[in-house]
């Protein structure tokens, strides 16, 4: 039995560092426990006598069962408490992107620059791209806190170059002003892309039956950033005499501040030290010397030829139990898994919802809804994209990723045939926020369902390419967004029969894997 203890103490001290969520972790001190009550149990047996072997293992229960509670308890509370803090920081950062749509739109359609309207939040998500592929390889190596600390200080200085392109200008549409809002949201492409990875960062401490409400509860943050953002930028507009939006792009600074003091207070997973590689590759090392010296035996003890012909002489396995993991190339994941059309359903859902939050205000300002009413419009959104993850993961669980996907999308088309109601404030407000609905129920499902197609080994990797592909496909249509509303004859009829017609495709793709997977279901 001391044997078994042994074996097992090895190949539970070879798992890599972070390879577990905090409540696995706690649930193998628990087994350790166990494994240590049960060598005492064994020397009771030899020197004690039955009664002394009834008392011992009755004290051995109850501590044990104590022990777990206490664990689990902290476990629970570990998780929700990393899971709210994860929220909070989603909701700043995504908070202070949305503050960057209506405040740089609004600077430059006031100085006659309606073309290039939404160039400053294309720079932010296309530049995002490339650097969705490098942080989730900056996080492996430095770990996840510094990357999204770093991502918080880059937001910052980001934000204070636009503020002071618009205070010297006072929004007279010069040259400066315009380079000076460009490079600003270039420079907070970085923290961008660290926020959208905040939605992978979640897998770490929760459990895989709660992981997709854990993922809404986290985007569920957005509401309140809806608050901090864009319904709060009608206050700090006006902070600074003669230079109107100024004001906004503090209130951007001081959201990606608390960003970051949030994220210091993460128990990101920790890195593997290097020590502990080092010994962890001679203690897998002499497990195979152990297991082979085993085999030996066996064989030798049985009588067992080997067969020189067979080309089988001195071989030996190792034996299965030795934990394994083989990565994969991109390419072998796309065919294995349904990654493929997870990063399809992603591009689809948020540049729909990106084209409708952007260009709504185009229209919006030829009816002549004032800058008001018009964030007024994008916070109602905002909330329509985020306050519906109070319900969705549940939603996600009950039907299927596929299924609930589907339905998310529905939704969308709906919001989209609100528009051709009427031109009233009302159906502007109401059609968008729908929109914003059916985004977070055809999102949060294929986010969740990302973290079942990868190993450990291959997760910076996946998570950079899944997250590299949608924010390029959302930066190429941001840039060119107003350009496409012009080209309509800005037509927002037109415009919005395009983003339905999009809707529709998405429809019947997920429909028809939804179709799939349930008949694979039944037949099992």
């Amino acid at each position: 039995m001391n044997d078994e203890i042994s074996e097992n103490d090895t190949l539970l001290s070879n798992m890599p560092i972070g390879m577990q969520s905090p409540l696995d972790n706690d649930n193998d001190n628990d087994n350790n426990n166990n494994n240590n009550n049960n060598e005492c149990d064994t020397d009771d047996d030899t020197g004690n006598d039955n009664d002394d072997d009834t008392i011992t293992s009755a004290t051995t229960t109850t501590t044990t069962t104590t022990t777990t509670s206490d664990n689990n308890s902290r476990s629970k509370c570990n998780m929700l408490k990393n899971i709210f803090l994860l929220s909070g920081m989603w909701g700043l950062g995504l908070g202070a992107s949305f503050v960057q749509i209506p405040s740089a739109q609004n600077v430059l359609t006031t100085t006659g620059y309606d073309s290039i309207s939404t160039v400053p939040l294309g720079l932010i998500i296309l530049l995002s791209a490339p650097m969705a592929v490098i942080i989730p390889k900056l996080m492996s190596r430095y770990g996840e806190k510094i990357i999204f600390v770093f991502a918080a200080f880059l937001g910052c200085i980001g934000a204070i170059i636009q503020m002071i392109g618009v205070l010297i200008s006072h929004n007279n549409g010069s040259t400066f002003e315009i380079t000076m809002l460009m490079v600003g949201a270039s420079v907070q492409s970085f923290t961008y892309a660290s926020t959208n990875n905040i939605r992978f960062a979640v897998a770490y401490f929760s459990t895989k039956e709660f992981l997709s409400k854990a993922t809404a509860f986290v985007i569920l943050g957005g509401a309140g950033g809806a608050l901090l953002g864009p319904f709060l930028s009608n206050t700090t507009r006006y902070i600074f005499d003669e230079a109107d939006y100024a004001g906004n792009f503090l209130q951007i600074a001081v959201m990606y501040f608390l960003y970051g003091i949030l994220a210091m207070f993460v128990d990101f997973a920790p890195l593997p030290h290097p020590s502990n590689k080092t010994n962890n590759n001679k203690q897998v090392d002499n497990n195979v010397d152990d297991n082979r010296n085993k085999i030996k035996n066996k064989d030798n003890n049985n009588d067992e030829l080997v067969s020189v012909e067979e080309g089988f002489a001195g071989e030996f396995k190792v034996p299965s139990s030795t934990p394994q993991v083989i990565e994969r190339s991109i390419g072998e994941i796309l065919l294995d898994t349904d990654l493929a059309l997870l990063i399809i359903c992603q591009s689809f859902s948020y540049n729909i919802m990106a084209l409708y939050m952007s260009d709504i205000q185009l229209p919006m300002a030829s009816c002549g809804y004032n800058a008001d009413q018009r964030t007024n419009a994008i916070f109602a959104h905002m909330l329509g994209m985020f306050l519906p993850s109070l319900f969705s993961g549940s939603v996600i669980t009950t039907f299927g990723t596929w299924p609930s996907t589907c339905i998310g999308f529905i939704i969308i088309l709906l919001g989209g045939g609100l528009f051709y109601v009427n031109n009233s404030l009302l159906m502007f407000t109401i059609g968008i926020t729908v929109v914003g609905i059916g985004w977070n129920i055809s999102f949060v499902g294929p986010s969740a369902a990302l973290s079942k197609v990868y190993n450990e080994k291959e997760k910076s990797k996946v998570q950079g390419f899944n997250d590299g592909i949608m924010l390029f496909t959302i930066g190429v249509f941001q840039l060119s967004a107003s350009s496409i509303y012009e080209a309509t004859g800005s037509n927002w009829n037109i415009f919005n029969a395009i983003l339905m017609g999009f809707s529709i495709l998405a429809i019947l793709m997920t429909f028809a894997k939804a179709v799939k997977t349930t008949s694979f279901l039944l037949r099992k």
